[in-house]
């Protein structure tokens, strides 16, 4: 799993990265989850990283840690 913001000045949400599993799918070479968090995106993400820098998505955080992914 990895971060990745929508658009400038949002959230960082989680999102699943090549290889993983989400929602029953394994994720394709060169593609991107929805986030976990369910909220609708745009095709692109505006920046990936790896280290939430404090701001990531609270509810993320949260389905993360239930389904033990995180």
């Amino acid at each position: 799993m990895t971060y990745a913001q929508i658009s400038s000045g949002r959230k960082l949400h989680l999102v699943c990265e090549a290889g993983e599993e989400y929602r029953g799918e394994i994720i394709r070479k060169g593609f991107l989850s929805n986030p976990l968090c369910g909220q609708k995106t745009s095709e692109n993400y505006r920046m990936i990283i790896n280290v939430p820098l404090a701001n990531a998505c609270k509810k993320c955080i949260r389905v993360a840690q239930t389904t033990e992914q995180y």
